[in-house]
């Protein structure tokens, strides 16, 4: 049986919600998987969700710890399934990333690697201790994304969803500069498998398939030399805080100070330095970089007010 704890759904404190019905599937079958249900096992994924939007919730006004469902004017079901997961069963294959239209990414990929990195072999978590494989998997879901991104109408710039992009972008060139090894500008001759791969079903991409290029060509150009600057600059950042841990073992995190200028000169955004401290095994400081964030924030207004004689 299964209660509001695990069969209801809402999209936070407060909005439309309802009871809900998931479907999920056993790779390997012939057994009682349901305790594996949602409970992150590879073999048994969810692929298709059904809510039933009846409710509204409302935080009582005599105590915030209270909610209040009321009855919607009008209610539905909101349907979701999984594309590719669904796909990755029909092909009987162990993920997503292991279906057909991934394939050719990946070898455009492996097309750009130096240095025998090899080819995608579908490692995950603590078995892929080169991070190869995620690279090759991020690297994959990134172009995908700045392809259909870019075809859409967005552009890779410093606000709002642009900005989204570029740091997608960036972290794309990340991995496969530090992790894959691949030749400069790898992005630019990746891109074109996406678009063959996916273009007869969606022609738009096919339609701005000299935009997109041409975009993601500029974005990697301007990115380029500061990431050569970046990684080498994180890198001699890393092998300073591990030499002061055999003083202090509490020394894990990277400065806050180094991770605004990571972001500030390098353009590093602060996420991508995250990650890099996460494959480090470290952690960043963030009320640091905040505070170095808000105080060139602070001087930007006050160069401004001077200016104007204020």
């Amino acid at each position: 049986a299964c209660d509001s704890r695990d069969n209801f759904w809402e999209m936070g404190e407060t909005g439309p919600c309802g009871p809900c019905s998931e479907i999920h599937y056993d790779r390997i079958g012939n057994r009682d998987a349901s305790p594996l249900v949602n409970a992150d096992d590879p073999d048994v994924i969810e692929i298709w969700n059904l809510v039933f939007i009846q409710y509204n919730r409302d935080i009582s006004p005599t105590d915030p710890n209270k909610a209040i469902l009321s009855s919607l004017p009008d209610q539905h079901v909101d349907t979701g399934m999984g594309l590719e997961r669904l796909v990755s069963l029909l092909q009987d294959v162990p993920s997503n990333y292991d279906i057909d239209v991934f394939q050719p990414i990946f070898r455009s990929i492996e097309g750009c690697t130096t240095g025998g990195v090899g080819g995608y072999t579908g490692l995950v978590l603590e078995e892929d201790v080169t991070l190869k494989d995620t690279a090759y998997r991020a690297v994959a879901d990134h172009v995908r994304t700045l392809a259909f991104a870019i075809a859409d109408g967005v552009v890779p710039s410093n606000g709002g969803r642009g900005y989204v992009l570029r740091r997608i972008l960036r972290r794309a060139s990340r991995y496969g500069l530090q992790i894959l090894k691949t030749e400069p500008l790898f992005l630019t001759k990746v891109v074109p498998s996406v678009i063959d791969t996916f273009g007869e079903t969606y022609p738009e991409l096919t339609q701005n398939r000299e935009k997109i290029i041409e975009i993601i060509q500029e974005e990697e150009l301007a990115f380029s030399t500061m990431l050569d600057r970046g990684i080498a600059y994180f890198s001699d950042l890393t092998e300073d805080i591990k030499s002061q841990q055999k003083d202090d073992v509490t020394n894990t995190a990277v400065p806050g100070d180094k991770a605004f200028f990571l972001y500030d000169t390098l353009g590093f955004p602060i996420d991508l330095t995250e990650q890099m401290a996460l494959e480090a095994g470290l952690t960043v400081d963030i009320p640091g970089f905040e505070s170095k964030m808000e105080a060139q924030k602070q001087r930007s207004r006050d160069a401004r007010n001077a200016s104007k004689g204020l």
